[in-house]
């Protein structure tokens, strides 16, 4: 009780509160562009929009790793007197390099791709170029205001997001783009987020020695764990599926990964804390709080799409997507795996342990294999996908929460 009293104090709660608003405007205007998408689209040219898009998130994972190291950079200069200001110099050029890096190397990807989600006009594939620089610069925003803890400066950033997409997905579709147009609101959605908030120039931090990777093997497989698995079955659906089943998919997936969004400010509000704390019982106090108040909103959400599943599909997606009803909540309960994975690595980032790093490391190029290798029908994909997540947040729990909890009774002793 004592530990959840500190939860609910009121830095914390305005602080989940601001990324809830962020992270839930932006994926709301995700949701919507999407979901106008459907409606004007056929379920094929959906699923060929949709898997695009799916691409670019994947993208995206390169924001959420920036936005990972720059965070825990900042988070611990914060906790030595540092001002953050003096570190945006060098955090925006370790992005710039890192998107430039990724924006080269997605013009040879883009032929792989365009043979392997089947597109009929690959052409729009040119979009993941111009995604890699953006996404890195975003990531470099979103980190800095994360480690410094200006969160209501964070929720604009992801409302710029959100807002931006839905206004050119809207005009776009209406002007005809058909599948391009959701992809291409995306990627001005992205530069949005990228160029917001503008820094002060101040003296830069004078730079150590041999300073330390802002992105190491251990961040990458922390960060990029969650967004991988929230786009990567998308484009599986999109190759294995038939383009029907794909587009009824892409619904199914929308809907199912709101909780993942809604429960992601409880690991971000978490994140740099852990990074900061002072000792090991600080850090178990932190993640013992986040979880109890992860696995209650987790109950929360299942129970009501038990209930609900059908009424809301049709609702949100259309009459067409009734028929995913019966797979909602098999699909739900993977995500509560993913939420819990979500949790126990950017815990572990910020204290920086390096053990959870062989759960993603070794599990997650295992089980999109597995998702790419499954019969092409959906009754046969969705539990695939469902069970993939529960799998990871076991193991990674087995890895994570012993050394975690043990951390007090050393302490005490």
């Amino acid at each position: 009780m004592a530990g959840l009293r500190r939860l609910a104090s009121a830095t914390t709660i305005r602080q989940n509160l601001f990324y809830l608003i962020g992270i839930g405007g932006s994926g709301a205007g995700v949701l919507v562009a999407q979901s106008y998408g459907a409606h004007h689209l056929s379920p094929a040219a959906n699923g060929e929009s949709t898997s695009v898009v799916a691409v670019l998130n994947l993208l995206y994972t390169t924001s959420y790793v920036v936005a990972a190291g720059c965070a825990r950079e900042v988070a611990a200069a914060l906790a030595q007197g540092t001002a953050p200001e003096s570190h945006w110099a060098r955090l925006r050029g370790s992005g710039w390099r890192i998107g430039l890096s990724l924006g080269l190397a997605m013009v040879p990807v883009d032929v792989g791709l365009a043979i392997l989600l089947h597109l009929p006009d690959p052409w729009i594939l040119v979009v993941t170029v111009v995604a890699g620089p953006i996404s890195a610069l975003g990531g470099s925003q979103r980190g800095y205001l994360q480690g410094s803890r200006q969160f209501s400066k964070l929720a604009i950033n992801f409302l710029l997001y959100g807002i931006t997409m839905v206004v050119l997905a809207v005009i776009l579709l209406n002007l005809g783009l058909g599948a391009a147009a959701v992809p291409l609101a995306s990627v001005a959605g992205a530069l949005g987020s990228a160029v917001y908030p503008r820094h002060q120039r101040v003296a830069r931090a004078s730079a150590p020695a041999h300073p330390g990777a802002l992105v190491d093997g251990t961040v990458l497989a922390g960060a990029a764990t969650a967004p991988i698995f929230n786009n990567i079955d998308v484009v599986a659906a999109r190759h294995v599926l038939s383009p029907t089943n794909a587009g009824l998919y892409s619904g199914l997936s929308i809907m199912g990964k709101i909780l993942f969004f809604g429960t992601s400010s409880l690991s971000a509000v978490m994140y740099p804390r852990v990074a900061a704390a002072a000792d090991a019982n600080a850090r178990r106090r932190l993640l013992l709080q986040t979880g109890a108040v992860l696995v209650g909103i987790d109950l929360v959400v299942v129970v009501g799409y038990t209930a609900l599943s059908r009424p809301l599909l049709g609702l949100v997606l259309g009459h067409r997507y009734e028929s995913d009803s019966t797979l909602l909540l098999l699909f739900s309960l993977g995500i509560v795996g993913l939420t819990l994975v979500n949790m126990l690595v950017y815990y572990s980032m910020g204290a920086r342990d390096r053990s959870f790093a062989l759960v993603p490391a070794i599990g997650v190029p295992l089980l999109i294999a597995w998702l790419f290798t499954s019969p092409p029908h959906l009754a046969d994909f969705v539990p695939r996908i469902a069970s993939a997540l529960l799998i990871l947040g076991v193991l990674e729990a087995l890895v994570v929460l012993p050394k975690a909890l043990r951390a007090r009774g050393a302490l005490d002793r």
